[in-house]
């Protein structure tokens, strides 16, 4: 009965999408002059030309109230020259006792749990990619992408090359920011741009906007940008490319098979980045060189599927949200499957990649990479090319889109296609979106091609299909999505990410795509009690899944259902109970801990689990997050124990330290486990431009202790000395297995 009365309300409120509007973006307007003198870059706003500048005032609170104007009082100007856009911005101390929360002074800190100033850019007016660039007061920067129209927030894995400078004074501080043209891609024909300004002043605690941001959504999210009205279009930029070289050499040695050290390099490659257009880029890579990209933090699996770390690599980030198609757990492209097999690096040999705008309506990107055959005692593996396109046209309301995509894999023999390797994915999706970015409606479907399955070329094309269709609300109080997904069972999508596709057989060694039709759904409230000084929100959610194998006549694969009771405080802490109940059905012999004396069998497994999560702002300098769960586990018990507590010593750095224990107890023979992850970090910054960031990660499911260090001088603009150091010990006894150090040198050149 829940799902019905689910389903048939997001239906109707999706049929009233055009019946809903945001507020004009006529009464947060701003006239862009240019400068009448030259602007000096000293953080001061003393220019004749910011005097004759528009007024960005009266901020509106996003957190952590929404129907309130902000207690911090914010000024934002905008102005330009021939090669600069300029952006200053005084923000005043509403609490004039304390000091400002900075997490550090490394570039592109996490801006939400910093005191930082913000802007937004839609340069080509779209509502679906932008800029970000943040200073926080103590003169660090932040750039990024606004990705999914700012639905998936900003990423900062983007680096481009801009200026800043900041004042500080008793009862305010004071923001510059110089950005060069020849870093955003635009239109040169549209005078119009989107914009708005954010700012963070977690003493009070508040995040304020020039335009109202409803509090449901990220600060970021281009729906709710202001006009910025140039007096005439932008010039063209003019040539605009940046070659990024690279040299990079180091030693490794593995003990643990008794090898002599091995000396690696000198290795060396670039990057390109060519402005086609404004609006168009062009970025090239040749034999690049990922050592020094975060390594990621380890976690205990006890699930039946791979986990889903984020990409870190740059060449891979700009416009991704272009080549983000579907849903998890529908993504037939996932970038981390290049250059990667069975978790052996292989390496990179080229790559291209195109993407930004045609037009205001119109979006491309193509990607091509080509990678290296690797042949030895772990792995036969053909060299690989691996090729996406797509275009997407926005429609009515700019918020709304349809995209058609393909994909390609493509194995070689030398330089010779393998014509029986390959696998290819073509598909479309239109997303539909109200002005006021509540609702929101999607549908995708996917059409899969390889030589390698149980069907012939071109028949049974059902088998080779999939797709997902759904809606989602997202109210102040109500939010609500129900969504219908399906895989059939000869689908393949090689450069995807296909959670729960395939089935793990630990008894052979191998997998098993098992074809499903699922629906996920989740339906909850939120109450904003009035003037309460201590409680943002609190609420109930309500949260469902259910897989049926559509090989075997609909039966059950999987079903999950949670409720949650949730309490949100102003000052960003939070606290949630909840309790889950769960249906699993076990197709193959399996390893659920990697450490079983005996598989689970076969088997249907019903189980409940309880569980509570607490986590403190990190607006304090000792923050983090705790949690406790307790229930069942297939035939079994588990308790499991998780917290990351970090104390911040600012701003020259945080100290952290994330633990996870889970106790799991089996009936007799099967074997039980205690598995405990343990992971100090140390994340150091001497001045804005040296940096020192140390992992340790003790895992006993995995047998392993890694240390992984990375010092990072930025010796100019743009342009780094990385010396990265990673130790593997046995947990045991904290032998060595191996270690390694790299040394490498990258330097941006503008051209």
């Amino acid at each position: 009965m829940l799902i019905h009365l689910l389903t048939g309300l997001i239906l109707f409120g999706s049929a009233l999408l055009p019946l809903y509007a945001q507020q004009n973006a006529n009464d947060y307007t701003l006239q862009l002059k240019k400068a009448s003198d030259k602007i000096n870059l000293d953080g001061i706003l003393s220019e004749q030309a910011w005097v004759e500048a528009d007024v960005a005032d009266a901020f509106h609170q996003s957190r952590p109230n929404d129907q309130n104007a902000a207690y911090s009082k914010t000024e934002a100007k905008v102005t330009y020259d021939d090669k600069f856009l300029y952006i200053g911005a005084v923000c005043y101390n509403s609490i004039e006792t304390g000091d400002y929360v900075v997490q550090s002074l490394k570039r592109d800190f996490s801006f939400p749990i910093t005191d930082a100033f913000a802007v937004f850019l839609d340069p080509i007016n779209n509502q679906t990619a932008g800029f970000s660039f943040a200073v926080s007061p103590l003169g660090v920067q932040r750039e990024g992408l606004v990705l999914g129209g700012g639905n998936d927030g900003v990423t900062t894995s983007w680096d481009n090359k801009w200026f800043s400078k900041v004042t500080r004074h008793p009862d305010k501080w004071v923001v510059e920011m110089a950005i060069p043209f020849k870093s955003l891609r635009y239109n040169s024909q549209l005078s119009v741009w989107g914009i708005n300004f954010a700012r963070n002043d977690l003493k009070q605690p508040e995040t304020s906007t020039w335009k109202p941001v409803p509090t449901q959504f990220n600060v970021a999210n281009l729906a709710f940008t202001g006009q910025l009205n140039w007096d005439k279009p932008p010039k063209k930029s003019g040539a605009n490319v940046a070659f990024i070289p690279y040299i990079s050499g180091g030693v490794q040695h593995d003990i643990e098979n008794n090898e002599t050290p091995e000396f690696q390099g000198p290795k060396v490659g670039f990057d390109a980045k060519v402005a086609l257009t404004s609006s168009l880029n062009l970025d090239i890579t040749v034999n690049p060189d990922f050592s020094q990209v975060e390594v990621d933090r380890q976690v205990t699996n006890l699930e039946r599927f791979s986990i889903f770390f984020p990409e870190r690599r740059q060449f891979f980030i700009e416009n991704s949200d272009l080549f983000r198609f579907g849903i998890p757990p529908i993504r037939p492209f996932f970038s981390r499957t290049i250059g990667l097999k069975s978790g052996q690096i292989v390496p990179i040999l080229a790559g291209l990649r195109l993407t930004g705008n045609v037009s205001e309506k119109w979006r491309v990107g193509a990607m091509s990479i080509q990678t290296e055959g690797v042949k030895n005692e772990n792995l036969d593996f053909q060299s690989q090319n691996y090729s996406v396109a797509t275009v997407q046209r926005s429609l009515h309301n700019k918020r709304s889109n349809v995209m058609l995509f393909g994909l390609s894999r493509q194995a070689f023999d030398n330089v010779t296609p393998d014509q029986d390797d390959f696998n290819r994915v073509l598909g479309g999706e239109t997303i539909l979106r109200s002005d006021d970015n509540k609702w929101e409606t999607f549908v995708q479907y996917q059409q899969t091609f390889t030589r390698y399955d149980s069907t012939t070329f071109m028949g049974k094309w059902w088998r080779r299909a999939g797709g997902l269709l759904g809606t989602a609300y997202e109210g102040r109080h109500l939010f609500a999505l129900v969504s219908l997904e399906y895989l059939g069972q000869d689908y393949r999508s090689d450069m995807g990410f296909l959670r729960q596709l395939f089935h793990r057989n630990d008894e052979e060694g191998s997998s098993e795509a098992i074809p499903y039709t699922s629906s996920f759904h989740y339906i909850g409230y939120r109450f904003f009690p009035k003037q309460n000084k201590h409680i943002r929100f609190y609420g109930l959610r309500y949260e469902g899944n259910v897989l049926l194998n559509t090989a075997n006549n609909l039966s059950l694969t999987e079903r999950s259902s949670s409720m949650r009771a949730f309490v949100n405080f102003n000052d960003g802490s939070s606290i949630n109970a909840n309790v889950g109940n769960y249906a699993t059905q076990l197709y193959f012999p399996t390893n659920i801990t990697g450490v079983m004396d005996s598989l689970l069998q076969a088997d249907l497994y019903n189980y409940t689990e309880f569980w509570l999560n607490g986590q403190l702002s990190k607006r304090y300098k000792f923050y983090g997050n705790a949690s406790i769960r307790y229930g069942g586990f297939y035939n079994g018990k588990k308790l499991t124990l998780n917290s990351d507590l970090n104390y911040r010593l600012q701003p020259w750095g945080n100290i952290g330290l994330s633990f996870a224990y889970n106790d799991v107890r089996f009936p007799v023979g099967y074997g039980d486990a205690k598995l405990l992850l343990l992971g100090p970090r140390f994340e150091l910054t001497f001045t804005r431009s040296v940096f020192l960031t140390t992992f340790l990660q003790y895992n006993t499911q995995a047998d392993n202790f890694n240390i992984n260090s990375r010092l990072q001088w930025r010796f100019a603009p743009m342009s780094d000395l990385f010396v990265v150091f990673t130790d593997n010990l046995n947990p045991t006894n904290f032998e060595q297995k191996n270690w390694g150090v790299v040394l490498k040198l990258n330097y941006w050149l503008s051209l």
